[in-house]
């Protein structure tokens, strides 16, 4: 190679050399103190797409966890809601039971009835109040509506669950054990109707007495206090056994009702805890394979930092070595 002055080609390729090492020691150290072999997309464009299709899997299952795990104690509240009610119903069928026996009068069938229409109420109350962030659970409902819990982190219909089967109105009037007119120690006859007060609950939570009329074939309308007080046929109140064991029948349906209800439930918490467990394996493999992309591999780094330091100590000995050739030419002509 000729001695030249202007333009001194071992320097240019030292330096090309020594640029490079360079960048690759920053890019080593970079991945060595986040601890991430993907810091950029150049750093590897394929991995990144992988790895990052991989993370929203990772964070979906995750977030679909905590679904099923807020799922799961929606359904808890909404099973003692309805442990409460149950217990309720129970009770009133043992007074029921007690109340069909001709053993008893007239004063002790009626005692027996106040105590069921103070559980009646109390039901109602439940099933306005049972909640969960707000949602009445209980309550009245669309029979359309559903409540669908995301189990999965993709848009399949595999991945959700509808629940709503299991939950019911456990309001009286739609479990159908609302007192019968005619075991209402406070009704009385107005014709062919029989008139009895009752106690309901307003939109706003207060309570009030109302007054509901009773036809004959059972059809039921809304009366006045004053209709309630001009009514001269007596009382209407006829706690026979066989109306006993009438209204008995209905609260034995409505327990088993609660008794379906809640066997949805236990199903439905199964099957949650049953995703729950496996999405928590498949996190961990997806995680594991995620890491292959994205987890710098530290011994390799390691040993990469320590050949470029080298290599970047050895290009700025042949740099400075080359950057002395031009001195050669002084002694060609003297100097």
């Amino acid at each position: 190679m000729a001695i030249t002055l202007g333009t001194n080609i071992p320097s240019y390729n030292a330096r090309v050399n020594l640029n490079s090492v360079t960048t690759k020691l920053a890019n080593t150290m970079e991945k060595l103190s986040t601890g991430l072999k993907i810091n950029r997309a150049s750093d590897d464009a394929a991995g990144l797409v992988i790895s990052q299709n991989m993370e929203a899997l990772v964070r979906g299952s995750k977030q679909a966890q905590a679904n099923i795990q807020n799922a799961t104690s929606f359904l808890a509240i909404a099973e003692d809601g309805m442990v409460s009610i149950g217990d309720h119903l129970q009770r009133m069928n043992d007074l029921l039971v007690n109340m069909a026996n001709d053993t008893n009068d007239v004063e002790s069938r009626a005692a027996a009835v106040r105590e069921i229409i103070e559980r009646i109420d109390e039901i109602n109350r439940l099933a306005d109040s049972t909640n969960f962030n707000g949602r009445v659970m209980l309550g009245e409902k669309d029979p359309d509506e559903k409540i669908v819990i995301q189990m999965g982190c993709d848009e399949t219909l595999s991945s959700v669950l509808d629940i709503s089967p299991a939950l019911t109105d456990c309001h009286t009037k739609i479990l159908d054990v609302d007192l019968p007119a005619i075991l209402n120690p406070d009704s009385k006859i107005s014709g062919t109707n029989i008139i009895y007060p009752k106690k309901v609950t307003n939109d706003d939570g207060s309570t009030e007495i109302k007054y509901f009329k009773e036809a004959e074939d059972g059809t039921v309308s809304d009366s006045s206090e004053t209709e309630y007080n001009n009514a001269t046929g007596g009382s209407g109140f006829n706690a026979t056994n066989e109306n006993c064991r009438a209204y008995m029948k209905k609260v034995q349906d409505a327990i088993s009702k609660l008794a379906t209800c809640r066997g949805l439930i236990g199903a439905y918490e199964n099957r949650m805890e049953s995703s729950y467990d496996s999405m928590a394996t498949r996190i961990e493999s997806l995680e594991e394979a995620k890491s292959v992309y994205t987890d710098t591999d530290i011994a390799q780094e390691a040993t990469n930092l320590s050949t470029q330091q080298i290599m970047q100590q050895y290009n700025v000995a042949i740099l400075a070595n080359a950057n002395t050739l031009p001195q050669l030419a002084l002694s060609l002509i003297g100097g």
